[in-house]
C-alpha cells in the first residue's frame, strides 16, 4: 500500500483532475455519474498500468512506487485527452 501512502499529493493531484475532466464531459453532472465516470478513469488507468507492472515483476524487476504513479498518469492522461477530444 506504499503506492497510496508514499504518494498522497499525486493522488490528490490525480482524483482533481478526474472530477474536472468528468465534469467537463459529462452530458448530465450527477453523483450517480461522477462516480462512475470518476470509477472508470481510475479503473481503465490502474488496469492499462497493471500490464507493465506484470511484465516487469515476470522478469524480476518491478517498478518502484514513482514508476507506477507514472504508468498510471500516463494512461489516465490517455483516457482524460481522448475523452476531451470528442466532446461535441
Amino acid at each position: 500500500m506504499t503506492l497510496f501512502s508514499n504518494h498522497k499529493w499525486w493522488w490528490t493531484l490525480l482524483l482533481s483532475a478526474t472530477i474536472a475532466v468528468s465534469v467537463v464531459t459529462s452530458y448530465e453532472v450527477t453523483a450517480v455519474n461522477m462516480l462512475y465516470s470518476v470509477a472508470g478513469h481510475f479503473a481503465f488507468a490502474i488496469g492499462v498500468a497493471a500490464i507493465p507492472w506484470l511484465v516487469y515483476r515476470l522478469a524480476g524487476h518491478p517498478l518502484t512506487t514513482e514508476q507506477m504513479m507514472a504508468t498510471i498518469t500516463v494512461a489516465w492522461l490517455i483516457l482524460a485527452v481522448a475523452n476531451l477530444l470528442v466532446i461535441p
